[in-house]
């Protein structure tokens, strides 16, 4: 798999469905419900959410026509692509799990409405990021448009008649479908390769540490002056320690920052005072202030995080504005049962096979 594909992989998987955008549903022109739309990706690291910025807002409406689900500025989302992603995620699930599964209810949802949204959620996203290479003038490469094409050949092959009918798609549609998602990546890549990223050896600085944790103040005074007294650390921490890790990594970030600003400062061998953290007192003993090949790989993984908030950047400001519409009405009328004959799950493992190395 590519550097490029890996990390867009990784910041959609792990940066959108921390976002959020509101649905507002219209009624006699009132809002009556307000919800949040979340989920994790079925298969080939598609953790697309809806997301990316929470100003973005998808307008339930009767102002679209046909098989037109939504839209997202100029980008448009047809009935037929949303059933696709819909019945190739139902059948994967349906493989693993039977038929049966769709009894259960997520609080108070029922599983098929919980995969309709989410379904809705994947799919908002690929649009968003498509309208957003659009603003961005990114267009997409000659290369992966063929490859689109032969993915598109390869998937619309495999389905019968019977399930291109009950879907309404075409070659040229599927085709399309893979090329929303390789611009997707692209955008990402497009945007985010301009950014400047220098990180410094104590950003990215792995130490390892040793430490004792308990709750009472007055324990804690005691065991700094038996180690000031020439005890071993790692015996006393063994005894007394209330924590399950005596010796552990630690990088900028993992902990709260009254005890990182105390683990951080501390050079090889020193041992901390006693200082208070959360609803306990640590006592700190720095067995190592550099771990040299978990630092350079940490610089990588910091770098990424500042290329994401970069990204997050850009795409929250182009958005922010992008008034959506979704034809609810249009997605309500779909129920499982229409599209049992429907029995397809390979969409997502021939993108992988095409763009997935």
């Amino acid at each position: 798999m590519s550097r490029v594909f890996t990390e867009f992989s990784y910041f959609v998987s792990l940066t959108w469905p921390l976002a959020e955008i509101r649905i507002f549903r219209y009624d006699n022109r009132q809002v009556m419900n307000m919800r949040k739309i979340r989920f994790a990706a079925l298969s080939l690291a598609l953790a697309l959410a809806l997301g990316g910025c929470e100003n973005t807002k998808i307008v339930l409406t009767t102002g679209l026509v046909g098989d037109e689900l939504f839209r997202i500025g100029e980008v448009s989302c047809s009935l037929s692509e949303a059933l696709v992603y819909l019945c190739n995620q139902k059948n994967q699930y349906e493989n693993t799990y039977g038929i049966e599964m769709w009894e259960y209810e997520i609080g108070d949802e029922t599983l098929e409405e919980y995969l309709k949204s989410q379904v809705v959620s994947q799919l908002a996203q690929v649009k968003s990021m498509v309208y957003l290479a659009g603003q961005q003038e990114v267009e997409l490469s000659e290369e992966n448009a063929a490859l689109a094409a032969s993915a598109g050949a390869e998937y619309y092959a495999s389905l019968s008649a019977e399930e291109i009918e009950t879907l309404g798609v075409d070659e040229e549609l599927i085709a399309g479908m893979y090329e929303d998602y390789c611009l997707a990546r692209q955008a990402y890549e497009q945007i985010t390769e301009d950014a400047a990223v220098e990180i410094s050896d104590d950003e990215a600085r792995i130490i390892e540490i040793q430490q004792i944790y308990v709750v009472e103040e007055t324990l804690a005074d005691e065991l700094k002056t038996r180690l000031d007294e020439g005890e071993d650390f790692e015996s006393l921490a063994s005894n007394y320690s209330k924590s399950s890790k005596i010796t552990l990594t630690i990088a900028r970030g993992d902990m709260d920052e009254e005890y990182e600003e105390v683990a951080f400062s501390l050079d090889n061998g020193e041992v901390s005072e006693v200082f208070a953290c959360g609803d306990g007192y640590y006592i700190l003993k720095c067995t190592s202030t550099w771990l040299e090949e978990e630092s350079e790989e940490n610089k990588e993984k910091v770098a990424q995080q500042q290329r994401t908030t970069r990204f997050q950047e850009i795409y929250s400001e182009l958005m922010a504005d992008t008034i959506s519409e979704f034809q609810d009405a249009l997605w309500e009328k779909v129920v499982f049962e229409d599209y049992d004959s429907v029995t397809t799950d390979s969409f997502f493992e021939v993108y992988e096979a095409w763009f997935g190395d």
